[in-house]
């Protein structure tokens, strides 16, 4: 009997691995299908060449340049740039779009049309009427808090084909600036387009694709509808969703994986104080086989993980045991940070071995695990390649606003750590020495600082010049009014600054962060550094974690 058993739950995970792969497969088609016709479009004024509007997305669905997207980010008549995956930019007008007067952002259908001619990459528009709950989606936008010139890949099922307001709801994660993106089938064909979102991350409203084929004739037209045109155009017969495979792995991503040794092995819990407060964060250990510069330190185990969040004290919790760590060093431009435990454990990252080579096109989509505590991970796909993320929140906070014009006299002060620097009307001359006369300038140099650097301030007050020494802190968070603002756990507060990060779509909180992300295979493909949006979350690549590492034992 305990054979059977054993033969049986194999048997179970051979099979679940097989339809992981058949999943991955049909993901990587429908992407390489798909990806060159999702499009980046803002309104562009093509007299003075400026671009004129915020960031939508649109997908091209006939080699002529009839581009779908939504109502609420077109106008008709209006010029916009269209941007391909490719590096081609071109332009388009709006053409027309429904939007219901008695309900407003109802049923958001919209078209544009590229004006330049040509034969131009494009989706085929699949059908919405006969999908059902569970089918697979995958989303190609432009998230507008990355602001990437390349889209985001993100992939999840259908979870509701008709809701109360006429919507497909996928769990394919939107935000603004995907509004007007398509979401496509296993086949690469577009079957909704993103409108809007609602607090719950599975809240994700689409348009579906069949008005736009019931409406194609009067969306020529550079014309607002405030009621649905009279005029209509057969929707064509679904040949198509008949044969889209149903993956029941969807329904529940963390089963797709049977986590590997090297998944199983490496994630740690590290618990620290950080300004008073305890903090807990996930981390990596590392197998030092292999490793150059560990000679020195027989027995020991390396840990790594996101360094603003581990303070002082810090201990690492794995296997059921709890034990002291030292910090031997940080990196504050990839908020890394290697701890040192006296004892060698088991397991972790083969660092020696690490595949460091780019990521391109055909890894996009792939399925990453994220391990968590007690044994758990979550899955996601791999949605961008790697990118720069330039510092704008993690810019070191002197708890004082400037001017916009004239003088840098301080318009609102509050104290950092309790000191009070600032008084309301003193003038900003420098810092560190570096003279500041304008609000470019403050911009400019304040840059170069984070969080937690202390830094030489030079002021006038009454018509006496001041110096003190200020330790910087974080800007104040604040928290938009936008649903997509408001997800579950939130941002890391330390989430940009970062010469190289991919993004995937995790829903991470931002505690879960500090472990390592792996492939199907096991391969290492960098570590959780923060949940940067409501879509995405950023790694620090294989790469770069491997550089910090053999830096630090170099030392």
């Amino acid at each position: 009997m305990l054979m059977l058993v054993c033969c049986t739950a194999s048997g179970t995970a051979v099979a679940q691995q097989a339809n992981a792969r058949d999943l991955q497969e049909t993901i990587h088609h429908a992407i390489k299908r798909a990806y060159p016709a999702s499009v980046r479009i803002w309104a562009f004024d093509t007299i003075r060449n400026v671009r004129t509007g915020p960031q939508f997305t649109g997908v091209v669905a006939t080699p002529e340049g009839h581009i779908l997207t939504a109502a609420h980010v077109n106008t008709p008549g209006t010029t916009y740039k269209v941007m391909f995956p490719d590096g081609r930019s071109t332009v388009a007008v709006g053409r027309g779009e429904i939007e219901l007067e008695s309900r407003p952002f109802m049923p958001d259908v919209a078209m544009l049309k590229i004006v330049n001619e040509g034969v131009w990459p494009f989706a085929p528009m699949g059908h919405s009427a006969k999908l059902t709950k569970g089918m697979l989606s995958i989303s190609i936008a432009y998230p507008e808090s990355l602001d990437q010139a390349l889209p985001m890949i993100r992939v999840g099922e259908i979870y509701d084909v008709h809701n109360e307001y006429g919507f497909l709801q996928s769990t394919c994660l939107m935000e603004p600036g995907d509004s007007g993106g398509p979401l496509f089938d296993g086949f690469g064909n577009v079957i909704g387009i993103h409108s809007a979102v609602d607090v719950s991350e599975k809240e994700n409203f689409e348009v579906p694709v069949d008005l736009y084929r019931t409406y194609w004739t009067t969306l020529q037209q550079a014309k607002t509808y405030g009621d649905y045109p009279t005029q209509k155009d057969s929707a064509g017969f679904d040949t198509v969703s008949g044969s889209l495979k149903i993956f029941p792995e969807l329904d529940e991503p963390d089963q797709l994986i049977r986590a590997k040794k090297e998944i199983r092995s490496s994630a740690v819990l590290i618990s620290s104080t950080v300004s008073g407060a305890l903090k807990q964060i996930m981390g990596a250990l590392i197998e030092t086989k292999g490793m150059k510069g560990l000679a020195k330190q027989p027995g020991t185990s390396l840990v790594i993980s996101k360094s603003s969040y581990v303070g002082d004290h810090p201990t690492v919790s794995l296997a059921g045991k709890t034990l002291r760590a030292k910090v031997l060093t940080r990196d504050k431009l990839n908020d890394l940070v290697l701890l040192a435990i006296d004892e060698q454990l088991k397991g972790g990252i083969e660092l020696a071995k690490v595949d460091t080579a780019c990521i391109g096109l055909g890894d996009l989509g792939r399925f990453l695990a994220s391990p968590l505590a007690a044994g758990k991970y979550r899955i996601s796909v791999l949605g961008t390649g790697t990118f720069s993320l330039p510092k704008q929140e993690s810019v070191g906070y002197l708890g004082a606003q400037v001017a916009y014009f004239g003088p840098l006299e301080i318009t609102e002060a509050a104290a950092i750590a309790g000191t009070a620097t600032f008084e309301k009307g003193d003038e900003l001359l420098a810092l560190n020495g570096e003279k500041v006369a304008s609000r470019a300038d403050f911009l400019r140099v304040s840059k170069k600082y984070w969080p937690g650097d202390s830094v030489s301030v030079e002021l006038k007050r009454a018509g006496n010049t001041l110096v003190h020494d200020v330790v910087l802190g974080w800007k104040p968070e604040i928290v938009g009014s936008h649903q997509s603002e408001r997800f579950e756990g939130g941002k890391s507060r330390r989430r940009d600054g970062f010469n190289a990060v991919f993004a995937h779509d995790a829903r991470l909180k931002p505690e879960e962060c500090g472990a390592a992300v792996f492939d199907l295979d096991g391969r290492f493909y960098g570590l959780n550094i923060g949940r940067y949006s409501r879509v995405s979350n950023l790694v620090i690549p294989a790469s770069e974690v491997l550089h910090f590492v053999e830096q630090a034992l170099a030392r």
